[in-house]
């Protein structure tokens, strides 16, 4: 679905955020307090949120997560979407789910930017392939090395709503994880491998007889 409703959260929104892209405030701004109700993707662009704003009854859905907050007073400096989203949209269809073993967790995300943002984590959007028989299916979100899921979490510093990939967060369990972290060595998942990597195709089990005999069915032909 290209839309899906989100936890309730509590939040402030900047005022400019709701009077269109040309009157955006990066900086210090008003703020209009909301409650989060769902968000909606399209491929190749950022993510709308729906905000259910209390003192006009009134539903805005197309809010910037820049201007989204967890906190009635915005920081004083700017804060761009270059700060607190990773990438696009990879498809129009997308899930919201919690990872439960990191719901308590606190995270840290080094932003495009080069700023740390940190919090605990909120939840998060992943990305799913068009549904078969509606059509071509141009998006990423079966091929592993481009995949990506957004992580959401509010920064503790400025209140902002930010979210990364996996390879770009640091989850933090004081019970489990030492004070200093290892250096990752990992590196990207990038095939799309079938499940016998020695056969591109096969027929019925490998190694056993068929159900008929190939060279048979060749003599009657």
């Amino acid at each position: 679905m290209i839309y899906q409703s989100l936890p309730y959260i509590d939040v402030w929104i900047k005022k400019s955020f709701l009077m269109g892209p040309e009157n955006f405030k990066w900086g210090k701004d008003e703020m209009i307090k909301g409650v989060l109700v769902g968000v909606k993707a399209t491929r190749g662009s950022l993510f709308l949120f729906e905000v259910f704003l209390p003192e006009y009854h009134a539903s805005y859905d197309k809010v910037v997560q820049a201007g989204i907050f967890n906190k009635s007073e915005s920081p004083d400096q700017e804060i761009k979407l270059d700060d607190v989203a990773y990438w696009d949209c990879i498809a129009g269809d997308i899930e919201v789910y919690y990872k439960a073993l990191y719901q308590t967790m606190h995270v840290q995300m080094k932003t495009k930017t080069g700023k740390m943002f940190e919090g605990q984590y909120q939840f998060t959007i992943d990305f799913r392939p068009s549904a078969p028989n509606s059509g071509v299916d141009f998006s990423q979100a079966n091929w592993w090395s481009e995949h990506k899921q957004k992580n959401f979490f509010f920064d503790e510093a400025t209140g902002v709503l930010a979210c990364g990939p996996n390879n770009k967060m640091r989850y933090i369990d004081e019970s489990l994880c030492p004070a200093i972290p290892k250096k990752p060595f990992f590196k990207v998942y990038e095939q799309n491998y079938l499940s016998h990597e020695t056969h591109s195709r096969f027929f019925g089990d490998i190694g056993k007889e068929f159900d008929y005999d190939i060279k048979k069915e060749k003599e009657w032909n």
